[in-house]
């Protein structure tokens, strides 16, 4: 069975804040990515990172609220990753989970929304999403 992941992000954030947001949903889904990382590659006076071994599809929610998206992940029993504003307004995890702790997810402000699971179930989760540009 076909694996495949995506990251639904919010295209109105500034670019900046749009790469940290995309960097912190992909270290979230993949922290322990098992088979689905590959293994460091030694080169010649290099050595190459693992990095995932299935397709990462960056999309815009279009006109789906990405709460609404994260709900469907749950109910669909996909691995998700909601990323938050609060995570993204402190640069201390600490005070970010003071932020987030007990709180529902119609508490907090997503900005993107990360998911793995199989090809199929993505497909039917996303196929309608733009992609982001």
């Amino acid at each position: 069975m076909m694996n495949k992941a995506a990251i639904i992000i919010n295209p109105d954030l500034p670019v900046g804040l749009l790469a940290n947001a995309v960097a912190c949903i992909t270290s979230g889904l993949f922290v322990n990515g098992g088979e689905l990382v590959g293994e460091e590659i030694i080169g010649s006076g290099v050595n190459y990172i693992p990095i995932t071994k299935i397709p990462i599809l960056i999309l815009k929610p279009g006109n789906t609220p990405l709460i609404d998206l994260c709900r469907r992940a749950q109910e669909m029993d996909l691995k998700y990753m909601a990323f938050t504003r609060e995570a993204q307004t402190t640069t201390n995890y600490e005070e970010y989970k003071k932020r987030v702790v007990g709180k529902n997810i119609d508490d907090v402000i997503l900005v993107g929304l990360g998911i793995v699971g199989t090809e199929e179930k993505i497909n039917s989760l996303t196929g309608n999403l733009p992609m982001l540009r």
